[in-house]
């Protein structure tokens, strides 16, 4: 979960596979977000290694660049999004524990106003 929070909804927004986490303010982004996603894990009970953001940052790098992830794909084939069962869910943890989720927030936010346009190619 905690890579599918942050890889998914950026490579769906940006509509770029996964070149665009290449970028440092993406890879920065994504780091924030990945912090803010354990803090709900481990608030929800999750034992997670001390080292897990830059486990899940390695993983993310390790991905062929030309790939990209079932919500961009989703996207682009006008297929409702993830976002719900994902951003969504990591939304609810931190409101049910009381941990702040401002940048889960926001791209919850922008992904369900993103599903109601079509992508034209």
């Amino acid at each position: 979960l905690l890579l599918n929070a942050a890889a998914n909804p950026i490579s769906a927004l940006t509509i770029q596979r996964n070149h665009v986490f290449r970028r440092d303010d993406i890879r920065d982004l994504c780091h924030a977000l990945l912090e803010e996603t354990m803090k709900v894990a481990r608030a929800d009970g999750a034992k997670l290694p001390d080292d897990e953001i830059e486990q899940a940052m390695g993983r993310l790098m390790a991905v062929p660049i030309d790939a990209g992830s079932s919500m961009y794909f989703d996207r682009l084939a006008g297929r409702p999004l993830e976002i719900d069962a994902i951003t969504g869910a990591v939304v609810a943890a931190g409101e049910r524990h009381g941990v702040s989720t401002p940048l889960n927030k926001m791209l919850l936010t922008l992904a369900r106003a993103a599903r109601e346009v079509k992508i034209e190619e």
